[in-house]
């Protein structure tokens, strides 16, 4: 039984007579003619009685009516979805995401949604690590990382990144501090187990730097290291990125160190066929051209 002949049925049944049916399908009477008796004989009982007249649907074919026409509309849906899917104007994007760059994701996944709003977007926050290791399995199909060379996965540079020095705006440490001149104080950390490539970058520059930080505190999330260098517990190193959106009771500072930076990238495995991650990706060339534009 093929969707064809079920149409032609369901065409038959609204016209009730072969021959208007046959134009309407671009059929010849004679072949429209076989597909119903194909079809008749796959179920087992006819479907329209013929006479002088026209059809006239049977009992069976009144009810086979009903159901093909479901049929046929559940088949016009598929092909639309999957048309949409294939242009990206639907389906799921799965990313995955630091928290280094959720401002840059974040705009580019409103633009998307504007642009597509059947598309259905599932974010999750996760270290570069843990987002390499979803990549290469095939449970996210985007991430963004420290630019790396991982086989298996593709990469697009993004925009540049760096640490700063961030201290309490009531801590008497002159404006043009360098990470040097910190060297005794007291130190409050991202957590290792949240990010644990920031954390190693900032103990590595610091080693640059001629010396091993005292860390009193390790905090989860950036707002909570804020939070606690602004209580004057210490000083502290975040991404760049975090200083454009002001923050009150802190200062930040510039590490004039190239060592300092790093690029951000957008990373995809390498076999995936999904269309929406190239309509993402340009979103987010845009958004990082905004950004630099804005910088």
């Amino acid at each position: 039984m093929e969707l064809r002949e079920i149409r032609s049925f369901v065409i038959l049944a609204e016209q009730l007579h072969f021959g208007n049916a046959a134009r309407l399908l671009n059929l010849t009477q004679p072949a429209l003619t076989r597909q119903i008796h194909k079809l008749e004989d796959e179920l087992g009982g006819e479907l329209l009685s013929r006479g002088r007249h026209g059809a006239r649907l049977t009992s069976m074919g009144e009810a086979f009516l009903i159901k093909a026409r479901s049929l046929l509309a559940q088949a016009d849906d598929l092909v639309t979805a999957s048309r949409r899917m294939a242009r990206g104007e639907a389906g799921r994007l799965r990313i995955g995401f630091g928290f280094h760059t959720l401002d840059l994701v974040s705009r580019a996944i409103v633009r998307l949604r504007k642009a597509q709003p059947l598309v259905t977007v599932t974010l999750q926050d996760m270290s570069t690590s843990e987002q390499i290791e979803e990549l290469l399995a095939a449970r996210i199909d985007m991430g963004f990382i420290r630019s790396s060379t991982v086989p298996g996965l593709e990469m697009q540079q993004l925009l540049t990144d760096r640490l700063i020095l961030v201290t309490s705006e009531n801590s008497g440490l002159s404006p043009a501090s360098d990470l040097a001149s910190l060297r005794d104080q007291p130190f409050v950390f991202i957590s290792r187990e949240k990010s644990p490539t920031l954390h190693r970058h900032a103990l590595e520059l610091c080693a640059h730097h001629g010396f091993h930080p005292r860390i009193v505190q390790e905090a989860p999330e950036i707002p909570t290291v804020l939070g606690l260098v602004r209580a004057g517990l210490g000083v502290s190193m975040i991404p760049g990125s975090f200083a454009q959106n002001p923050y009150k009771g802190v200062e930040f500072h510039n590490i004039p160190d190239a060592r300092a930076a790093w690029s951000v990238v957008a990373a995809w495995k390498k076999a995936d066929s999904n269309p929406l991650i190239a309509r993402f990706l340009d979103l987010l060339k845009i958004e990082a051209r905004d950004t630099s534009d804005r910088a």
